[in-house]
């Protein structure tokens, strides 16, 4: 992965953060489940949200590549406070700027540049990895739609100002009747539900966002009728990468912890010595796979085999490591004191969000039968 002056200078600076200030958070976030607030605005005042926004939106420009290894080094040591910038721009940003009007770009992107935090509302109780199984539909009206709908599992749910919600335009149709809306917060008949309590990633709020008669005006549909589900499909391949990024920083920071530990216990050192060299393996097979699905997406080209291919071996290689940190650690992996108990539980929601590592699995297989030549090439 190659970058700029500018881009390398920014994450020089986003490790210094990381090494200081997300490190001395890290467990009192974890442990209250505590939206990072202060965190999240220095990473504004960095130019975080702005690196990946295009310059005329009031961003900084920088290449997806910067944006990835951002969140990858920031979650070496908070994987909350990575995955908060990660969702906001992945999730939110990246298809406005792939899909989005002139109007919708000039209304949101520059306020994303600033700090604002969005999600991404998709998944509903009975509509998961199968996303055309949802029930919240939008309705024509005059020059507005009304979404009426409930989503669950929201990341960033209660402190986004905006959210791209997917709903039914014409449920007849499957998944050529699903549309995406970009609805703000404040818009009358947007509540926040529930917020969930999680094993993990316990600073990152997760609720449920509840529409009833919310009018959004036409202009806020992104790009037309019946075009969601093909936008979202493409916007999980970049989301994907991102919870590649993730899974690869929680496991750089496990194995960061163990050889710590190691250096000091000579004993424990020689008993483990293939275990760590295990984990090494791991690791840097996930990076290699990661590092492919960015350059490809960079080239301009779309592959939901790289993108599945490197959260698969991203998120699976992040427990892997993890459980042989704790493995290494015995009975010190029970104690706060250390934080490889809570890499462990962080690690495990990249086998889960943005499509199961069962869904990567069938992806994968099916591009691979479907368009063997093309998957070769790459």
């Amino acid at each position: 992965m190659k970058f700029n002056e500018q881009e390398y200078k920014l994450l020089q600076e986003v490790k210094k953060f990381s090494e200081t200030k997300v490190k001395k958070r890290a467990e009192e976030i974890d442990q209250r489940a505590e939206f990072p607030t202060d965190l999240v605005n220095e990473m504004i005042n960095m130019g975080l949200f702005a690196m990946y926004i295009p310059k005329e939106y009031g961003g900084l420009g920088y290449s997806l590549s910067s944006l990835m290894e951002t969140v990858r080094i920031i979650s070496r040591y908070c994987a909350s406070t990575s995955l908060i910038l990660d969702v906001t721009v992945s999730l939110f940003a990246e298809p406005i700027i792939q899909f989005g009007s002139p109007e919708l770009k000039s209304k949101y992107l520059p306020n994303i540049a600033k700090g604002h935090i969005g999600a991404l509302a998709i998944t509903e109780p009975n509509a998961g990895s199968d996303a055309v199984a949802i029930k919240t539909v939008a309705k024509k009206r005059g020059s507005s739609y009304v979404i009426d709908g409930s989503k669950t599992f929201i990341t960033n749910g209660k402190e986004a100002k905006y959210y791209l919600v997917s709903a039914m335009t014409n449920p007849s149709l499957r998944h050529k009747g699903m549309s995406l809306f970009v609805v703000e917060r404040n818009f009358p008949g947007v509540k926040i539900g529930a917020e969930f309590h999680k094993l993990g990633i316990r600073g990152s709020s997760t609720t449920e966002v509840i529409f009833e008669n919310v009018e959004v005006p036409e202009e806020n549909l992104l790009y037309k009728e019946g075009d969601g589900f093909r936008i979202e499909m493409e916007t999980l391949n970049v989301g994907r990468i991102g919870i590649a990024s993730q899974a690869i920083g929680i496991s750089e920071g496990a194995l960061s912890d163990i050889i710590d530990f190691v250096k000091t216990n000579p004993k424990i050192r020689e008993y483990n010595q293939f275990k760590i060299a295990d984990m090494v393996n791991k690791v840097m097979s996930a990076v290699r796979n990661y590092e492919a699905a960015v350059e490809y997406s960079e080239s301009g080209k779309n592959s939901p085999t790289l993108s599945s291919v490197s959260k698969l071996s991203a998120g699976d290689n992040a427990v892997d490591v993890t459980t042989m940190a704790l493995s290494i650690l015995g009975l010190k992996a029970f104690e706060l004191s250390y934080p490889t108990e809570r890499r462990f539980r962080e690690a495990k929601i990249t086998q889960i969000y943005e499509g199961t590592n069962e869904i990567q699995r069938l992806v994968i297989s099916r591009e691979l039968i479907k368009n063997k030549e093309n998957f070769l090439e790459t």
